[in-house]
């Protein structure tokens, strides 16, 4: 039996499963080897008759997942896309977000699309209500998504690999699940935290403090940057000059006076996660007396309008908010013209650009946190 005939029984193989109902839209097909094994034929003349289905629209390939039945597979033809774009947001009211989603809803409409914003206050059960609901309507909306608290275990990501199967698109912006084989537009966060850390070493300081969060993607990239920074400084990594916050403790900061300048106590710098968690800083640093930057160095993330507003301008590094929420609808839409390309030709990060205002100076001698207190 001839090659071309081996292939064309797999792929005859397939299409009888489909006419004969074993098989319907969304199924996941069997792996290259298990075919192989069945029919006692190379991976080669497999591939050979998987490659000729994805030709003729029955199936498609998703890289790290396997082959799936597209939608109306027996007719050829994928079930079409919606031309409304659901965008899901964590916060709609947070300094940063309405100038992202303004630019995406922008964009998109621009190029003959509708959206609807939907938010999860960052919390898992909202995600998971939102998209099990997208999943029961079996909606053809492709997706723009910020993960929900992405640095910790989250059980909502069934629903992802399910949309991925069903062949909508999706992509996510700020941060992204580093287990989900999907797409990101964001902040290079791991440059942003040496970015800041660099700076304030270039200005002399050597004991570096942080505040950073840890339940979010960012917070943990920009704690690897800060680290990357001071081991490339040949610094010690001090742990106890380190504060980990996480999304509810960031918004009572103010009352954990206490705890976050005794962690600050005996450095002359530190490296804030964004404009919110510094502009608290500046404040309880005012409260106790603490001078900035004569007796406490401060950058931050976002260059935000907090930054600028704050009692001690923010050196702070900059958040592309529009050109982020540009980009991550471009890129939506390139995924929908372009299936084929594999997910990480799609991420795209954004390379830190650091601001300069008051809150950064040369060390002066005296140490911030509680030091700056006995002065």
């Amino acid at each position: 039996m001839s090659r071309t005939s081996k292939y064309q029984q797999v792929a005859d193989w397939v299409r009888g499963r489909l006419d004969a109902g074993t098989l319907h839209p969304g199924d996941r097909l069997e792996t290259e080897t298990e075919i192989a094994q069945r029919f006692s034929y190379s991976r080669q003349t497999v591939r050979q008759a998987l490659s000729k289905l994805e030709q003729e629209g029955i199936i498609e390939k998703i890289q790290g997942s396997g082959s799936y039945i597209r939608g109306q597979a027996c007719g050829g033809r994928r079930e079409p896309l919606s031309n409304s774009v659901t965008i899901i947001s964590s916060y709609t009211d947070s300094y940063i977000f309405p100038r992202i989603l303004q630019s995406m809803a922008t964009t998109l409409q621009k190029h003959g699309y509708a959206t609807r914003i939907m938010f999860t206050s960052n919390r898992r059960e909202t995600e998971r209500r939102i998209l099990s609901e997208l999943d029961r309507q079996q909606a053809r909306d492709p997706l723009i998504v910020e993960p929900v608290a992405s640095a910790l275990p989250n059980p909502n990501l069934v629903y992802y690999r399910k949309l991925r199967e069903r062949g909508i698109p999706v992509i996510f912006f700020n941060t992204f699940y580093p287990s989900l084989d999907i797409p990101h537009v964001s902040l290079d966060d791991v440059a942003v935290g040496k970015a800041a850390t660099d700076y304030l070493l270039s200005l002399g300081h050597r004991k570096i403090g942080g505040i950073f969060k840890n339940d979010d993607g960012e917070g943990l990239c920009r704690y690897q940057g800060y680290q990357d920074a001071l081991i490339r400084a040949g610094l010690p990594i001090e742990e106890d000059h380190v504060s980990w916050v996480d999304t509810v403790m960031l918004k009572g900061m103010l009352k954990r006076d206490d705890w976050i300048l005794d962690r600050l106590e005996g450095c002359t710098a530190a490296v804030c996660y964004n404009d919110e968690a510094a502009y608290m800083l500046t404040e309880l640093c005012a409260e106790r007396g603490i001078r900035i930057p004569q007796d406490l160095s401060i950058a931050s993330v976002d260059n935000s309008r907090l930054a600028e507003l704050s009692p001690v301008p923010l050196t702070s590094v900059h958040h592309p908010m529009e050109a982020l929420g540009e980009k991550t609808a471009l890129t939506l839409l390139e995924m929908i013209d372009h299936p084929e390309k594999p997910s990480s030709a799609f991420t795209y990060e954004f390379q830190p650009e650091l601001t300069v205002r008051k809150s950064t100076g040369a060390p002066s001698g005296r140490t911030g946190g509680r030091a700056a207190l006995q002065v």
